[in-house]
């Protein structure tokens, strides 16, 4: 009697959980065999997590022959299917408060996003934010665009709470959390010196100006950028696009929101086999704030295209 009462002492391990996951699956389907697909898992696999589970609560729960598809629940094995059963229903019920709890959401979530993020092929933000509001009717968004160093300034001042952007490097006290690459290259204008035709060395290139960021670059950027000593900025990557296109400079832009330019002529690549660099792209929030309820919804919700 006292090693039955203590069977189940103490609270419920993943192991458990999971033999008992697997007694009700076999009973659902008649038998050993037969729960071998809905488990995928073998009979033999099967066998021997229902002796563990009888060993665990001290009780016979089934009656089974070796070699025949016999199976038979003991009066111990249905009282505790039964018992399954209404486990089973406290987890709906759990399931669906928790899902009532995402749904009030309620407050401000500000998102702070690159200016070019519509143009962004992985990244599907309409969908994203319709998710969002799907889970959280009731929570309120504030969305700003941003260059990736202000971006980073606004998180950690507190003005924004979750931002995506190119990953130039890790500030103390954010968390980022990769999420997809893109590759950027070299590109002038139609009118630009550099789109005749011709062979262009390198040389001729580095003596152009550069329509570059004014904040720093990526560390696997940057040697590529001290090749041009002549530069003129831009904080904003659609400002970038303006001086390439205006004929009087060249410039790295990401090659998603080159490629309309480029399809239409307006924008001709510059040595693409040399002046290319790879930019990972996270999603950036405060490391205090990682769990909190909107921040993590948000982070569920946004759809990523491969």
């Amino acid at each position: 009697m006292s090693k039955t009462k203590s069977a189940l002492g103490g609270r419920l391990s993943d192991m458990d959980l999971r033999l008992l996951r697997v007694f009700r699956e076999v009973v659902r389907a008649g038998g050993l065999a037969a729960a071998e697909v809905s488990l995928n898992i073998g009979r033999s696999t099967i066998s021997v997590h229902i002796s563990d589970l009888e060993t665990r609560l001290a009780m016979q729960l089934c009656l089974r022959s070796r070699g025949r598809a016999d199976f038979k629940l003991t009066p111990e094995g249905e009282a505790l299917y039964q018992a399954i059963l209404e486990l089973d229903g406290h987890l709906d019920t759990f399931r669906g408060q928790v899902n009532a709890i995402q749904s009030q959401l309620t407050g401000t979530l500000r998102l702070v996003m690159p200016d070019d993020v519509l143009e962004i092929p992985q990244l599907d933000l309409p969908a994203t934010i319709a998710r969002l509001r799907g889970q959280a009717p009731q929570l309120h968004l504030e969305v700003q665009l941003a260059a990736p160093q202000e971006l980073e300034l606004e998180i950690l001042a507190g003005r924004a709470d979750v931002g995506i952007n190119p990953l130039h490097s890790h500030r103390p006290g954010l968390k980022y959390q990769p999420l997809f690459q893109h590759q950027s290259m070299l590109y002038c204008g139609a009118n630009h010196p550099c789109a005749k035709p011709g062979q262009i060395s390198e040389e001729l290139l580095t003596q152009q100006e550069l329509a570059a960021p004014s904040h720093a670059v990526l560390s696997g950027a940057a040697h590529l950028y001290r090749l041009f000593p002549n530069r003129s900025t831009a904080n904003h990557m659609a400002a970038r696009l303006a001086m390439i296109l205006s004929g009087c400079f060249i410039g790295f832009l990401p090659e998603y929101l080159a490629h309309n330019y480029v399809e239409t002529n307006q924008l001709i690549p510059l040595l693409p086999e040399k002046f290319h660099y790879n930019i990972q792209n996270a999603a950036t929030f405060n490391r205090s704030a990682a769990e909190h309820p909107a921040i993590k919804l948000f982070l569920e919700a946004l759809l990523i295209r491969e």
